[in-house]
């Protein structure tokens, strides 16, 4: 009673003086609950091999006993690792974030426990145990995340976001950008702010708000936000140009005593391409494989629907700019751009046959890009290819546009699972390079997990065919000004209507 009595005055003490709050707490809790999880984990893996005895009897081993003889290794690596992911961070968290926490955590954990298996000579504890205890691991692992998520979020007030840029029509269009993405992330639309104003700025960062930084803010004036926002721990979300997408991870060296950030050169490094290439061959057969028999139908269907050709074909752009011709099945009529020219596609898009709304929605369509892939064209995910008419303009318009070029085009990629089908050529640019600058196997096989995830939205079109013939017209009248560094990616005409005429596939 006594122990229990001094310990509840020393956490109320520590949490009256903000040395320990509910966020500590529930992180606290978290890490003991990954531990037990771990733990379960393996035990649950030995009733599944030996049942209630835990042990293979007939051999004498005493499996379990070895398993014991590992926890403390196993629980000290637990808190390490789940420390390293940043796992106990449940803030702004998305479920693809849990998924990929999940299965490296697993993976990580499981070759540790392998490594301590041999080198404490523990060689009872079976390898086939510790193989299922991976797939086990990585479901309860899952699990504990997403219910400490969902608590996360019940926990929680919804944040407040106040938005600072240069004027009213910049804002409402960032505003009307940004709304859609604000629930999931529990933020609630505050108010908007002109730079210019200096004192409702700094109200603004000094209230228990999110700030939210324009792209048309001068860099000056955003590097004295930044700033103001760090003294005041106050949470600043940035839209990022190019030359700060190429300072992600990028390498400290010191002359003498002054410190620089090294940019490598865009692209990937020789055992990258190596094990992409690989990749993309073994996925690209299976995929060929496995999809014969439904293409073969798909092509008798549109054969016979309207006898024009099956596929689609058209020039496009992949790595050095190097052009190729890209394969699709057909899903518009054989006539689609004769009045309209080139324009992006929509939900009420008369162009597009009755089967090709299906096929659109299975992405079907997309499946011929695998024997590009295979021929060495394209690769499974990268940046998606261009028409070369609409690359030079953009290279133009839109700073740093030809680095995205330094991989091969791809099936799908970052800017389209992150991205909407109608997003500016500029924001789905930053997304293409921080992909580049962020290459990894395990970044390709998030996005091939979240296309898949994708293919059963039921949001297919963001806007109707009637707006983009609309914006098409209106850009034949009227020629765009060039954008700048600094300019918007939200409120400039020419990007969108660049969007439109690029990714208009037939």
């Amino acid at each position: 009673m006594i122990l229990y009595k001094i310990s509840s005055w020393f956490i109320i003490s520590l949490m009256n003086n903000k040395i320990l709050t509910v966020p500590h707490i529930f992180k606290i809790l978290f890490l003991i609950g990954i531990v037990v999880v771990t733990q379960l984990a393996y035990v649950t893996s030995f009733f599944a091999f030996f049942g209630t005895m835990l042990s293979d009897t007939a051999s004498g081993m005493d499996n379990f006993g070895a398993y014991l003889s590992l926890a403390p290794i196993i629980a000290i690596s637990t808190i390490i690792m789940a420390d390293f992911l940043e796992m106990p961070r449940f803030f702004r968290k998305k479920n693809i974030d849990v998924v990929s926490q999940s299965l490296r955590f697993s993976f990580i954990q499981t070759l540790i426990t392998l490594s301590a298996k041999d080198l404490t000579e523990q060689r009872a504890f079976p390898r086939s145990v510790l193989i299922l205890s991976f797939f086990v691991l990585l479901v309860y692992v899952f699990l504990w995340e997403m219910i400490c998520s969902m608590i996360c979020h019940r926990l929680y007030d919804n944040g407040e976001l106040i938005i600072i840029g240069s004027n009213k029509a910049t804002m409402d269009a960032v505003k009307e950008k940004i709304n859609p993405s604000l629930k999931g992330l529990d933020l609630d639309m505050s108010k908007s702010i002109r730079y210019s104003d200096k004192p409702a700025v700094r109200t603004a960062i000094r209230s228990n708000a999110e700030i939210f930084i324009c792209p048309d803010v001068p860099e000056d004036v955003k590097s004295d936000i930044i700033l103001s926002c760090a003294k005041y721990k106050t949470v600043v979300y940035v839209v990022p140009q190019f030359y700060e997408i190429s300072l992600y991870r990028s390498r400290i060296i010191n002359f003498n005593d002054l410190m620089v950030m090294l940019l490598d050169r865009m692209g990937l490094t020789f055992e990258q391409r190596i094990v992409k290439r690989i990749m993309d061959i073994i996925i690209s057969l299976v995929a060929i494989i496995l999809s014969a028999p439904v293409i073969l139908i798909c092509a008798i269907i549109i054969k016979a629907s309207d006898g024009g050709p099956v596929f689609y074909r058209q020039e496009r752009l992949t790595i050095h700019n190097k052009p190729y011709r890209i394969y699709k099945l057909r899903t518009m009529r054989t006539d689609a751009e004769a009045a309209t020219g080139a324009v992006i596609s929509g939900k009420d898009d008369p162009r597009v046959t009755k089967f090709g709304k299906f096929l659109r929605r299975s992405k079907l369509d997309e499946v011929p890009q695998f024997y590009n892939v295979l021929m060495g064209d394209m690769s499974i995910v990268g940046p998606r290819s261009e028409r070369p008419e609409f690359v030079a303009n953009f290279e133009k318009e839109i700073p740093g546009y030809s680095q995205r070029f330094a991989v091969k085009a791809g099936i799908t990629g970052l800017a389209q699972v992150a991205g909407n089908y109608d997003t500016t050529p500029q924001d789905k640019l930053r997304y293409d390079l921080l992909y580049i600058k962020n290459y990894s196997v395990l970044q390709d096989m998030k996005i091939i997990f979240s296309t898949v995830r994708a293919i059963f939205s039921p949001h297919l079109y963001n806007r109707t065919f009637e707006d983009n013939k609309q914006t098409f017209v209106s850009e034949k009248k009227v020629t765009p000004a060039p954008l700048r560094s600094g300019s918007s990616a939200v409120d400039t005409s020419s990007a969108v209507t660049g969007s439109a005429v690029a990714e208009g596939e037939e």
